[in-house]
């Protein structure tokens, strides 16, 4: 089978994630390894994106070339009482609030075990009553290359 030059360059399938499903961790840790591995092996950060119901708050995993892995999210897309609420339990959980007041990060050391990242990127993505849906995950590196999630 021969593959054609958008082939090779097409950005991989989005990675679905059933949040009331208990393979969501499994699934998330899945991410944490691919985007670390990229980074590391690629000295490059690099980054994927949980999508969200509109009003409600996406969530994005951060690897660091250095090996750490960084949660983050905004409020941009929230409305003032969600603000409120999300801000309120992120504080709650010891996050990290940015200097904008617009978001928070909450960071792991290299050697932090994947599964601790992909915990909290569950918990806070259904933070003051967000939906347990099914999100679509994608990634890309700083170079603006498409990472692929196993």
């Amino acid at each position: 089978m021969t593959t054609s030059p958008s082939d090779a360059t097409a950005a991989p399938e989005p990675v679905a994630v059933d949040l009331a499903d208990f393979d969501a961790v499994g699934i998330l840790t899945d991410v944490v390894v691919s985007l670390r591995e990229r980074a590391i092996l690629q000295e490059v950060d690099a980054a994927a994106t949980i999508s969200a119901p509109a009003g409600w708050h996406r969530v994005v995993i951060t690897a660091r070339s250095s090996g750490h892995v960084v949660l983050g999210l905004r409020y941009t897309e929230l409305s003032r009482s969600r603000w409120h609420n999300v801000h309120g339990a992120l504080v709650g959980r010891e996050w990290d609030l940015d200097d904008d007041e617009d978001g928070a990060t909450r960071r792991y050391p290299p050697g932090t075990e994947a599964t601790t990242a992909a915990f909290e990127a569950l918990a806070v993505l259904t933070l003051a009553g967000a939906p347990a849906d099914v999100r679509q995950v994608t990634a890309v590196d700083g170079r603006g290359n498409p990472v692929a999630l196993h």
